[in-house]
């Protein structure tokens, strides 16, 4: 099958489109991915890279289209040209496109505008249109961007209902994501749940990083370092667990990162807190593997019970117990699969899980039996890449 992948964030930033790139290359398919220049999460454009600058055309055998993003920098303006170039320039390449695909996959993280030029491309071409919905819009911007100007949340609505009606299949990360769908209108036989999946860690090469260490109690969080995730109240939950044997540690970086940063020193938790910084994918897993337990969270918000976000996957990968922050789809994986402890958003009773329930468990060992267990049922490359290509094949066919 030859296909279209577009998506704003590719190689050599960290995300599991990568992987899923690479994965259907290994199996066959011709791939061209259709992205900006790499500047996630700084919001500038890494050194070596450049408008004007010659960049690789293939990786991993991949072919690779890059288009002139405006990177978001750091303030409002920024962000609005940036999700307005995506839409723009991606489309204007297809305009200028000759070459026609099988399939058009769109890797639907925020913008939503990123799934303009997929439209566009149907409209000249009539392929079909797998949109990978990762990201709920408008909800994500009123919520996470703080986008309040009924205008533009207009403007998004329009453009959300454009890309779902132009959609063939809309692949959603959570059942409550489709449901929500659902009860929008979109028709339920255009939808699915197609979760983030996870490739395994390479566990037997790895080394136990220095700064775990045995006489304390290591909970890392990877990823993101950004508003969505709540992170404040790691903080705050450390404030108040700061004379016990259990330090933090943050894998990551992003919007959020320096503010953190500004209250971990503030506190005087330097001893507490490590920021470990941005690293790759299989060093995030390293220090999942040798943690103790993993730390994720979320603003408390409804929006954010409908999501399912991907480092659950690859803290069940590891093999590593949970300690949630969160309610909804991430609570109800960590319960399913036994593998981890839940609690709502809130430091005195989640520094009272910890006290009380996570620090003296002795089940700590079976969680990790149990969080392999739910990964391997779940969420592995493998299974989810063959129910990708079942659905591509479907569609292609008719």
């Amino acid at each position: 099958m030859k296909l279209l992948v577009i998506t704003q964030y590719f190689f050599p930033e960290t995300f599991r489109i990568n992987a899923l790139c690479a994965e259907l290359v290994r199996r066959g398919h011709e791939v061209t991915v259709l992205t900006g220049y790499p500047q996630y999460p700084y919001g500038k454009i890494y050194d070596g890279y450049g408008f004007s600058v010659p960049y690789e055309n293939e990786w991993m055998g991949v072919r690779i289209e890059r288009v002139k993003v405006l990177p978001r920098g750091k303030t409002p303006f920024g962000l609005l040209l940036n999700f307005c170039s995506i839409a723009i320039e991606g489309s204007k390449w297809v305009r200028h496109c000759t070459e026609t695909f099988d399939a058009v996959f769109v890797y639907g993280l925020s913008p939503v505008t990123v799934g303009l030029p997929a439209v566009a491309y149907k409209k000249r071409f009539g392929t079909p249109i797998y949109y990978n919905l990762l990201d709920l819009w408008p909800d994500s911007a009123e919520i996470v961007l703080g986008i309040r100007c009924r205008p533009v949340i207009s403007v998004l609505n329009r453009i959300v209902r454009r890309i779902y009606a132009a959609s063939d299949r809309i692949l959603c990360s959570s059942e409550s994501v489709v449901q929500t769908l659902t009860a929008r209108g979109v028709p339920a036989e255009k939808t699915a749940f197609w979760p983030q999946f996870c490739t395994e860690p390479q566990t037997d090469t790895m080394t136990r990083p220095a700064c775990y260490s045995p006489a304390h109690f290591n909970i890392v969080f990877t990823g993101n370092l950004g508003e969505a995730q709540g992170l404040d109240l790691l903080i705050d939950t450390a404030i108040k667990c700061r004379d016990s044997r259990v330090r933090w540690f943050l894998v990551g970086d992003g919007r959020a990162g320096d503010r953190l940063k500004k209250r971990v020193a503030d506190n005087g938790l330097e001893t507490v807190v490590s920021f470990i910084g941005r690293v790759t994918e299989a060093e995030a897993n390293r220090y999942t593997y040798f943690a103790d337990c993993a730390y994720l969270s979320f603003q408390k918000n409804e929006f954010f019970e409908k999501v399912l976000p991907a480092k659950l996957a690859s803290y069940l990968a590891c093999g590593i117990p949970i300690l949630a922050a969160a309610g909804g789809e991430s609570a109800r994986v960590i319960d399913e699969a036994r593998c981890g402890f839940v609690c709502e958003q809130d430091a005195e009773r989640l520094a009272a899980l910890i006290s009380e329930e996570l620090l003296p468990s002795t089940e700590l060992d079976d969680m990790r039996i149990r969080a392999k267990q739910y990964y391997e049922a779940h969420f592995t490359k493998a299974r989810l890449v063959d129910d990708l290509e079942a659905l591509m094949a479907c569609g292609t066919d008719s």
